[in-house]
């Protein structure tokens, strides 16, 4: 019979911080202090069932949760759990006399949302649980949960009247190492060791053994990937620059006390195209009145000359980025949220190779449940850097395996500065757990040397190697509409509509764009629509994870070399994550991981690097990229 795998979904919730001093107050109840109303407000709650490999119900399981705080809950007789937190990481645990739980899973529980976990374990046969002895009879109370009758609690033997070791080897579970019972002379036991095992034998239990208790018994957590990534152009397939190549990827992490917690990630590819990137990161508790988070990274990227077409219009044999970053959300008081930081990146392939990126932003609650919104933030963005970038923690990191080459031989490389200001309002709805947030914002967006990024110009229609050129300087300003929050208790959906007016000041290299791709030389003035929606849906019952995201825009970049006006064209991305029903380690998950998109950027970053507006708007011939592999986490 396979092994059961543990299923989690986890649901908390949380309000957000930011709620006014004067709807805290009005909310209070009397003689509450405002610290008291506020961590309350913020607690999470993680629930769910307890189920045994019968799928029943198992009352009296202790959950319990060590993290930020430490706290505990035991299941009623319906097997369900409730267990009060507050934001922040913690290790879930669930024990109970008398059954097998190799359960341990490292969860994050953040403001507004919902988490869930439903638990099996298993019940270890022959282990004498529920049993009470009487010291003064020696006779075990009956176990109706087990079948015993009135008549079989007087059939326990006594601990006067054989040794405690012998007892022991009477009700402990048979193992590899013996097949026998006691020593003699203890009656019923048996003395007829019909398998000795080797020093093999028990090296290798006990190699398996130390390993699984190691990940059970640390607090470490991440995950390995074996994954194979490959492109295929959208107008002829498969194409022999790019074929299958695989990608290791390792991500691990612990906390640091009730601090924080520090992560380790990276990936490598090889071939005629090496690359790597690694990073590492420290993040404080979301609890936390500053809860900052710093790191650094770095990446690389070399081939071997001639190991394509394509590639041998790249000057340099190895490129690199050096990124170094801190962020913080300061907790001023309560109701006001400051969020403020600055990363620096290093290039040695652009001009001028370092640069500062700064951002800032308050969040102020005026009213209950309501919010007034600023932020303003200065970036650079560098040709290729999509290549060396971190995604979020939740996706595999990539390392580039793709090239790029300036469209106008011999120009060097100039690096796209973009500053953005919003302004803004936002209002929650709903219940904890599942609450909803509804926001409009006014923005403003000013781009020099805008950057344009061409597929399948060469004559193979290469998807490995892309051109990019400087459109010129563009300036936007718009509103947006935002609507974000859980459709259901599986499903989380964010919608986010923008009308948007922008006006055009066209660069020297706008003719050498306008000569391959006609469409990527806009309007001077020009009207967008946008439309980006993203859905993710989590399955308990069959422990899958489903994300969609989906980008449709009225002033995409044609296809082809023949028109000349922008077209109304949408890109997505699908990611679809299934657990396998075993499990490789004690507390761990073994998933397959399948991805398909045609979204040049990751849908998930939602800016945090500072890109432009413009930036997928003005990629061409975007090729699908296909991923795949097995995910082991621990």
């Amino acid at each position: 019979m396979p092994r059961p795998i543990t299923r989690v979904i986890v649901s908390s919730a949380a309000l957000s911080l930011g709620i006014g001093v004067a709807g805290a107050w009005a909310q209070a109840p009397r003689g509450a202090s405002p610290v008291s109303v506020q961590v309350s407000m913020r607690a999470g709650v993680v629930s769910g069932v307890v189920r045994d490999s019968l799928g029943q119900v198992v009352p009296g399981v202790a959950v319990t949760a060590i993290g930020t705080t430490q706290a505990q809950a035991k299941t009623d007789s319906t097997g369900q759990f409730r267990l009060p937190l507050v934001p922040g990481d913690y290790i879930l645990r669930a024990t109970r006399a008398g059954y097998v739980s190799p359960y341990r899973e490292s969860i994050r529980i953040r403001a507004s949302a919902q988490l869930e976990r439903n638990i099996t374990i298993t019940r270890q046969p022959g282990l004498p649980e529920r049993q009470v002895l009487l010291a003064s009879t020696g006779m075990r109370l009956a176990d109706p949960g087990r079948g015993d009758s009135v008549e079989d609690a007087e059939t326990a033997p006594s601990p006067k009247a054989e040794s405690l070791h012998a007892w022991y080897l009477r009700y402990l579970p048979r193992t590899v190492l013996r097949d026998g019972g006691g020593p003699a002379g203890t009656g019923d036991l048996r003395t007829d060791f019909r398998y000795l095992p080797s020093f093999l034998d028990w090296a290798v239990a006990g190699s398996a053994r130390a390993a699984t208790t190691f990940f059970s018994d640390t607090d470490f957590s991440g995950q390995v990937n074996v994954l194979t990534t490959s492109a295929m152009s959208a107008t002829r397939g498969w194409t022999s620059d790019h074929w299958p190549r695989g990608v290791a990827y390792l991500a691990v992490g612990a906390p640091v006390g009730t601090h924080g917690d520090w992560r380790i990630r990276g990936a490598l590819s090889a071939g005629g195209l090496a690359s790597w990137v690694m990073l590492g990161e420290y993040e404080a508790r979301d609890a936390r009145t500053h809860a900052f988070r710093m790191g650094m990274s770095y990446g690389a990227q070399q081939y071997a000359e001639g190991t394509g077409p394509a590639l041998l219009k790249v000057a340099e044999s190895t490129r690199t980025l050096a990124t170094v970053y801190v962020f913080d959300r300061w907790r001023a008081r309560p109701g006001l949220e400051i969020d403020y930081g600055l990363r620096t990146d290093r290039y040695d392939y652009v001009v001028g190779r370092t640069f500062l990126s700064p951002r800032a932003g308050v969040r102020l609650g005026v009213l209950p449940r309501t919010f007034v919104t600023a932020s303003a933030s200065s970036a650079v963005v560098a040709p290729g850097v999509d290549e060396f970038l971190p995604p979020p923690s939740s996706g595999p990191w990539l390392p580039p395996d793709r090239t790029f080459s300036a469209l106008v031989s011999g120009s060097p490389f100039q690096p796209e500065r973009v500053q953005r200001f919003e302004v803004g309002a936002e209002r929650e709805f709903g219940v904890i757990g599942q609450s909803r947030t509804v926001g409009v914002r006014w923005f403003h967006e000013a781009t020099r040397d805008q950057l344009a990024t061409m597929f399948g110009l060469d004559a193979a229609g290469s998807v490995g190697h892309y051109y990019v050129a400087t459109a010129g300087d563009v300036t936007l300003n718009g509103w947006a509409v935002r609507a974000s929050g859980s459709v259901t208790s599986r499903v989380r959906a964010t919608l986010d509509y923008s009308i948007s007016h922008a006006s055009w000041q066209f660069g020297p290299q706008a003719s050498a764009i306008a000569a391959v791709m006609p469409s990527a030389l806009r309007p001077e003035r020009e009207r967008l629509h946008d439309l980006t929606s993203t859905l993710e849906a989590q399955i308990p019952e069959t422990d899958t994870y489903l994300l969609v995201a989906y980008r449709m825009n009225s002033a995409f970049s044609r296809p082809d070399a023949f028109g000349i006006e922008p077209v109304l064209d949408g890109r997505f991305h699908v990611q679809l994550r299934q657990a396998l029903p075993f499990q490789p380690i004690s507390g761990g998950k073994i998933e397959v991981l399948m991805s398909v998109n045609n979204l040049f950027r990751d849908p998930q970053t939602g800016g945090a690097f500072g890109g432009s507006f413009y930036d997928e708007l003005l990629t061409v011939r975007t090729p699908r990229r296909v991923l795949g592999g097995v995910q082991v986490r621990f």
